[in-house]
Formats: structure tokens, C-alpha cells, sequence
């Protein structure tokens, strides 16, 4: 695909904005518009298209990248309004430079 050769392009020159190009449109781009809502779509596609950059964590101690073995939980405050988020992360990748993390 046309991403596909964006990323190889842009890794002959520095690999490390390659990756974060990668994760920033086919990990979180992704999610966001084939699974969320449309609220969510409305407030986060046009950012993350023009301002701001997307993180992913996905990396935990035991699990390492196998996301069907991740313990972090979010739970939805009794109103509905927030989510608090149990867990601890080896690392975030872009989450020096990221805005919204997946």
C-alpha cells in the first residue's frame, strides 16, 4: 500500500520517524476510524491529521507485546464521564512527542 511505501521511504532516512509515522496511521489512525465512535471521530481524526501525534502502549512487564495477556483495566467512573486506568507499562512508543495515547 501507498503507507507501506511512505514508511520504507522515510526509514532509508531516519528510522525512528518512520516507526513513529507507523504507529501514529496504522495503529492509532486505525483504531479510531474503524472502531470508534462517531464522537470520537469527529474530535479526533482532523487532530490527529493535522496537530497532533498518537502514541500506542502496548508493552507490559509479563506480557510483553502479547496484548491478550495486558492486566491494565480502565474503569468508567460511576457517571460515565472519565475512566480511570490501572496498570504499569515498560514503555509507550511516541510518548515523548504524543497527544493522545492508545
Amino acid at each position: 500500500t501507498s503507507a507501506l511505501l511512505a514508511v520504507e521511504e522515510l526509514s532509508r532516512v531516519d528510522p525512528s520517524v518512520s516507526i513513529l509515522v507507523d504507529i501514529h496511521n496504522t495503529l492509532t489512525n486505525n483504531a479510531v476510524r474503524f472502531w470508534g465512535s462517531k464522537d470520537l471521530k469527529d474530535k479526533w481524526l482532523p487532530r490527529l491529521a493535522t496537530d497532533t501525534v498518537s502514541s500506542f502502549a502496548l508493552s507490559e512487564a509479563g506480557s510483553g507485546s502479547d496484548a491478550f495477556a495486558m492486566k491494565t483495566t480502565a474503569t468508567p467512573s460511576p457517571d460515565g464521564s472519565s475512566y480511570t486506568i490501572n496498570g504499569s507499562k515498560l514503555w509507550i512508543s511516541n510518548a515523548e512527542e504524543a497527544g493522545v495515547f492508545l
